[in-house]
């Protein structure tokens, strides 16, 4: 990564690295599944955006956080 946080919260009440053990355990226990493991990213990236959109418009970002949020749904969507 370019840049490093300073311990700031990027998904508001957890941090990167909270994040990252949960999707690692959740893509442990699909196994071998190709096809599972393919949505499970595709949807993983999608709620990574709504969860930072909804970061954002805590802070006052709302034109970024509509954007994240919009193509953070198109994703997620798909699997709903």
């Amino acid at each position: 990564m370019a840049f490093k946080m300073k311990g700031m919260k990027f998904y508001g009440d957890r941090t990167r690295k909270e994040m990252r053990q949960d999707h690692r355990e959740h893509m442990d226990s699909l196994g071998d599944d190709k096809q599972a493991r393919k949505e499970a990213r595709k949807y993983h990236r999608g709620r990574k955006k709504e969860l930072r959109a909804e970061e954002l418009e805590r802070r006052g970002r709302t034109k970024r956080a509509e954007r994240k949020m919009k193509r953070g749904k198109k994703i997620t969507d798909q699997f709903r």
